[in-house]
């Protein structure tokens, strides 16, 4: 006979409750593309690093990132596939390069990335950099990338940990699965 062995990651951050993305935050640490800042806190508005993201995006592939002090696994998965040019990793990422890099990422794993229409036209933004204006619009497209208000899609304001997040869960439910 066959033992089945469910195995529940779940995390109880005491910082979560009650937050807008608490699901999302729930999601991401069971799967164990996030881990807490410490056991028992998330910092959801904190902001996230390029180099928090490429761990992100390495574990999210199935990537042993503790290969290595420095977690360079996760830069070398970026930097071979295109991701990330591996630049400022201690920089805060914006939320247009957060969407230029998960863009990179589905495509390198050859998830459809051809935006079906320009939704992006509904928001009032700042300049979008000109690298990042396909992803956006893939990103808000696809239904992973929302505004910050109904009409504000701030590209260039720093994505928080709940922001990637929840992003990542969108990605799993509207990409990954689909």
């Amino acid at each position: 006979t066959m033992n089945l062995v469910i195995v529940d990651n779940a995390k109880d951050f005491k910082d979560t409750n009650g937050h807008w993305a608490e699901d999302a935050i729930d999601f991401a640490a069971a799967h164990e593309f996030f881990a807490g800042v410490t056991e028992d806190t998330f910092a959801p508005d904190s902001p996230m690093t390029r180099a928090m993201l490429v761990t992100v995006l390495a574990r999210f592939d199935g990537q042993d990132t503790l290969v290595g002090a420095s977690g360079m696994n996760g830069y070398n998965l970026a930097k071979e596939n295109g991701i990330s040019d591996g630049s400022n990793p201690n920089g805060q990422i914006t939320r247009e390069q957060l969407a230029a890099m998960l863009y990179r990422y589905a495509a390198s794993k050859g998830y459809d990335t051809a935006p079906d229409s320009v939704e992006i036209q509904n928001f009032a933004h700042d300049a979008i950099s000109e690298y990042a204006e396909e992803a956006l619009v893939w990103a808000v497209d696809a239904g992973i990338m929302r505004g910050t208000s109904s009409n504000t899609l701030s590209p260039g304001g720093s994505a928080t940990r709940a922001q990637v997040a929840t992003i990542l869960m969108r990605f799993c439910e509207y990409i990954v699965e689909q």
